[in-house]
């Protein structure tokens, strides 16, 4: 009885955690002249109308699948 207890707070405990795990961050991506290309580092958008960068949920490539990002974020991009 007291090992079967155990069995299942065990397998509780493992469910919680992987239930509560962090999911991961947004991914922000600029539009080249060759595709997209993750931004890293700092950068700047300089005032105009121009899409600067577009942000898609981590895992998707905007090369393979442009659809639905989560964000844009308006200028040039430098």
């Amino acid at each position: 009885m007291k090992l079967n207890l155990a069995a299942i707070a065990v397998l509780l405990g493992t469910g919680a955690a992987f239930a509560t795990s962090a999911k991961p961050a947004n991914v922000k991506w600029h539009l080249t002249a060759s595709g997209y290309q993750q931004v890293t580092g700092t950068y700047r958008c300089i005032t105009s109308s121009n899409i600067c960068t577009v942000t898609y949920p981590a895992g998707q490539d905007p090369n393979l699948d442009p659809s639905n990002p989560v964000s844009q974020e308006t200028g040039t991009f430098q």
